[in-house]
């Protein structure tokens, strides 16, 4: 009798031959996240700077919490069993990328909601009379928006790190998975840091009012898209010199299933043409050009997150089904028992 032994993953279709476990939820969160992240670090900037940005100083962080609740709404939709989303929250392990995002988010949203308090009056004054005219609540408002306007600078360092920590976090959390060549590189964080940067400078050229402020933000974000076009340079040429599963995954976006996707729609519409657009708004501004620019900005910073998971998931480290017998791996397969309950 010749024995076999099987890998159990192989008995679960989600992830046998590829995996399917991350759909769009978790690319729509992790580039909401990302664009939080840009809000928060621009707004702590323009504060800390004293720039001449209002939007960016007192209206951005209510639609960074805004946008945050939203892809926190995504992630908690992709949970299979939500009811233990608390036990995130037990412990703190170290070596796990995922506990860190955890308590990151965990900060992320009192800090938000303080910073965005701070600038209430300023930004959105009817709300902020609106707060302090509350029954029973009213009163402890109006001293927690006066304690954050006093407090703002330090609020603003505080959003400065944790945007920074927020938009790194989303690409380590994939980089962190050794096991899919294609996520197995420390570009992944800087990359998505700029990614959400850009994004983040999108959303404040569409929602400032004044052209000075927009122009601002069209400058900044045609630097960030060069540099994001350098590291996505570096990423390819990383994978390209890399092993041959790595060399294998990069193909999917060099002629196989996402050349289309990646090169037309995002690289092109994502990246180049906002670039140019952004670059003939460089000496005076150009509204209809820089709001087109950075709709194409977030268009193509959802298409490098989905862009990223998807491929991901396609790849791994070991072929299991050139090591053992495939026609008993079809018995297994279709035995008519439950995968989740045979091991």
């Amino acid at each position: 009798m010749r024995e076999q032994v099987l890998a159990s993953v192989l008995a679960n279709p989600r992830v046998e031959p590829v995996m399917q476990i991350w759909g769009w939820q978790i690319a729509t969160y992790l580039f909401l996240g990302g664009v939080t992240a840009g809000l928060m670090v621009f707004s702590a900037w323009a504060v800390l700077g004293r720039r001449n940005a209002p939007f960016a100083a007192y209206r951005a962080p209510l639609v960074g919490l805004v946008v945050l609740a939203l892809g926190m709404t995504t992630l908690f939709a992709d949970l299979d069993r939500k009811i233990n989303v608390w036990r995130f929250y037990t412990t703190l392990h170290v070596t796990s990328v995922m506990s860190w995002g955890s308590w990151i988010l965990l900060l992320v949203f009192p800090a938000l909601i303080l910073f965005m308090l701070g600038g209430l009056q300023q930004g959105f004054a009817p709300l902020a009379r609106l707060a302090r005219a509350l029954p029973l609540v009213g009163g402890l408002l109006g001293w927690l928006i006066a304690q954050c306007e006093r407090w703002r600078a330090w609020l603003a360092a505080a959003n400065l790190v944790l945007g920074i920590g927020l938009g790194i976090y989303t690409g380590v959390l994939l980089s962190g998975f050794n096991a899919r060549p294609f996520w197995h590189s420390a570009l992944l964080g800087p990359l998505f840091l700029v990614s959400g940067l850009s994004t983040g400078a999108a959303m404040m050229i569409l929602g400032a009012r004044e052209a000075e402020e927009r122009h601002l933000f069209g400058r900044i974000d045609l630097l960030l898209i060069v540099v994001e076009l350098a590291l996505l340079g570096l990423l390819l040429a990383d994978m390209l010199n890399g092993n041959a599963l790595q060399r294998d995954a990069v193909r999917h976006l060099l002629g196989g299933a996402q050349t289309g996707v990646f090169w037309i729609g995002f690289i092109a519409a994502g990246l180049v043409l906002p670039l140019l657009l952004e670059a003939a708004g460089w000496r005076r501004p150009l509204l209809g050009a820089g709001m087109l620019a950075a709709v194409l900005v977030l268009g193509g910073g959802y298409l490098l997150r989905d862009i990223v998971v998807q491929t991901g998931q396609q790849t791994s480290w070991t072929h299991f089904d050139n090591q053992f017998d495939p026609s008993l791996l079809a018995r297994l397969r279709h035995d008519g028992f439950d995968p989740a309950g045979r091991f």
